[in-house]
């Protein structure tokens, strides 16, 4: 089998784990502990080239949470080091500098302080260095589509870790490619990644343990393996956990939620919390990938309140992104510049001519850079434009669907409307027909046909004339809900006494702000359908009960309860899990759809518990007067 790669574990990047890996060691997955640590250690450090190499320990572990730092601390340590004419330091900069380029997206100049660093590593005899240099590279070809060179370098530096006499080094180069290698068959990937975990182990490398643990249930839920992944990602995240892994955390958590695909609401939960986790520990380099991912299931539910509002914060989070950008690309602009001045100063012995041609190569690179910046700044309004585009589009299609469905439920209304009379009409008719003197049983049998269809056809329109309920359309007044609900239970009485059912109302007079007639015909639907679904004989308890400024009515009914199968869409419009009662009365699927949108308008809330075979009890909140 042949896996397919997830695209969002690129953000993983064992490609940036590489960096100064035999250096930085268990600290290599940027904490922010860590992190602090390392900047208050540079208080203490008298010598500039550790100085410098401290700088660039820094710019390092910044990279998996704010590139912009990164980059600072980098072209930091590059100015310290090329004053002390230090070329280590000033390699393992270029190194800082090449990773920030890479995830700004600056490809090509990324590869090429690579391929520098990637010289002067050969002479300096830095082996494991070079082999992290040349699997990087192999990342970035990666990235721009380049298999051919992709795999060039990722053979090179997989060959040369493997003639290294300390092992550790292997270790990031079977998970880097198994990164770049998706097509590996898993038999192959698996062998690395055992491989991998074994070195991990001996050395107690905590974040390759990490990693090496989430990368094979993240080919699981890349291939639909959600179910056998979960355990593994499980583990995972308890792992990062225990070794408060910050980064690894947030990873794991967004794998959980890619699990989630078809539950947006357990989706959403995942994501957030990763986000929460990203923005609390400053991980700036999460917030568009989340905001992204969050949008998407957020979408999926249908909230528009939400949707709108994660639409904004993508929209804030885009703006201060290309924000970010514009400054990173004047930053790159000042460095180039101060790099282009120090080979000036290189070079102060030239001849005139030579002086002349340099300045020349200086305008022109920064001609080229300005137009760089320009083609980002007219990129980024385009995407802004795009952006304010689709939100406009999308208010328009909101406003749209809202009025078409407006118009539908009048329409509806006016058609249910129209049908009450005559049926009500045919309905006592066949009333009368039947009170009025004998007939023979054919007739009877089609005057109850008649009736029963007619009083049917009467609750249905009656549900459809109350469909669509809104709160503005709603007019409250003082309600005594102790009268309300003796009058439904003595209007029902009768119906219960055809099945020698009881109905007992348990209730204090207590005032709350309703309209009458709907919350009667709420209190009505429950009492009904309780009557409905319990055998003959049952005894059905409504109850009505005060608490901390809430008025909380229950109807209990000893029926044959809700199966779980059906649990979870019992309150849906037109509901597939209508069924019959037990004495084979008709149900539309309208009742608990529409006291729910009724409930609702009044701000309140409506639910259920329930025991197959042990009745149900439906319950219904309304805030007090």
């Amino acid at each position: 089998m042949t896996i397919i790669l997830m695209s969002h574990y690129k953000l993983v990047s064992l490609f940036i784990l590489s960096l100064f890996f035999c250096s930085l060691g268990n600290s290599a997955l940027a904490q922010s502990s860590t992190i602090r640590k390392e900047q208050g250690d540079l208080l203490a450090i008298k010598d500039s080239a550790a100085f410098a190499d401290k700088l660039n320990r820094i710019g390092i572990l910044f990279y998996l949470k704010d590139v912009d730092s990164c980059f600072y601390y980098g072209t930091k340590a590059k100015a310290l080091s090329a004053r002390l004419r230090y070329t280590r330091g000033e390699t393992d900069a270029d190194n800082v500098i090449a990773a920030a380029l890479y995830f700004k997206g600056l490809y090509k100049e990324a590869l090429e302080l690579f391929s520098k660093c990637l010289t002067a590593y050969r002479e300096l005899g830095d082996s494991a260095n070079v082999a992290q240099v040349l699997s990087n590279m192999s990342t970035v070809y990666t990235d721009m589509a380049d298999t051919e060179k992709a795999v060039s370098f990722a053979r090179q530096g997989f060959e040369l870790g493997q003639q290294l006499e300390g092992d550790s080094i292997q270790t990031l180069l079977y998970l880097n490619y198994c990164l770049d290698h998706p097509e590996l068959p898993e038999d192959t990937i698996r062998h690395y990644l055992a491989k991998a975990r074994a070195i991990a182990d001996k050395y107690n490398d905590r974040p390759m343990q990490s990693l090496a643990m989430l990368m094979l249930p993240t080919y699981m839920v890349a291939n639909n393996r959600r179910r056998e992944a979960l355990p593994l990602i499980r583990a995972a995240l308890e792992h990062s956990r225990s070794t408060g892994m910050e980064y690894m955390e947030i990873s794991t958590l967004m794998l959980y939620g890619d699990c989630m695909e078809n539950m947006p609401d357990s989706a959403l939960a995942y994501y957030t919390l990763a986000h929460k986790i990203a923005e609390k520990n400053g991980y700036k380099n999460f917030n568009l990938q989340l905001l992204d991912v969050i949008l998407k299931n957020t979408e999926k539910t249908g909230n528009k309140d939400q949707i709108i509002r994660v639409q904004k914060m993508l929209t804030s989070a885009l703006a201060a992104d290309n924000s970010n950008l514009k400054k990173f690309i004047g930053d790159y602009t000042v460095y180039n510049a101060i790099r282009e001045k120090n080979d000036l100063l290189e070079a102060g012995n030239q001849s005139k001519l030579a002086k002349i041609w340099m300045l020349a190569g200086i305008c022109f690179a920064t001609i080229l850079l300005l137009a760089f910046i320009y083609y980002q700044y007219r990129r980024s309004r385009q995407k802004n434009e795009i952006i304010s585009d689709q939100n406009h589009q999308l208010q328009n299609t909101l406003a749209a669907l809202e009025q078409s469905q407006a118009d539908n439920t009048q329409m509806l209304r006016v058609v249910a409307h129209d049908l009450r009379s005559p049926i009500g009409a045919m309905t006592s008719i066949a009333n009368l027909m039947l009170g009025e003197g004998p007939r023979n049983d054919n007739d009877r049998v089609l005057l109850d046909l008649l009736k029963t269809s007619g009083e049917n056809s009467l609750e249905l329109v009656n549900d459809l004339l109350l469909m669509h309920t809104r709160a503005e359309e709603l007019t409250k007044e003082p309600v005594d809900m102790h009268q309300l609900l003796q009058y439904c239970v003595e209007l029902l009485h009768f119906k219960a006494k055809e099945k020698m059912q009881q109905i007992s109302l348990m209730a204090a007079h207590v005032i709350v702000h309703v309209n009458r007639e709907k919350i009667w015909r709420v209190m009505s639907n429950l009492i009904t359908n309780a009557i409905k679904f319990s055998p003959i004989g049952a005894h059905i308890t409504v109850r009505l009960e005060e608490k901390d400024g809430k008025v909380q009515i229950s109807v209990e009914d000893q029926g044959i309860g809700i199966p779980e199968d059906i649990k979870d869409n019992i309150f849906d419009m037109f509901t597939v899990s209508r069924r019959a009662g037990t004495a084979g009365e008709q149900s539309f699927g309208l009742g608990l759809s529409i006291s729910r949108q009724i409930v609702e308008a009044h701000g309140g809330a409506i639910w259920y518990k329930s025991t197959p075979g042990n009745g149900s009890t439906f319950f219904v909140e309304l805030e007090a007067v």
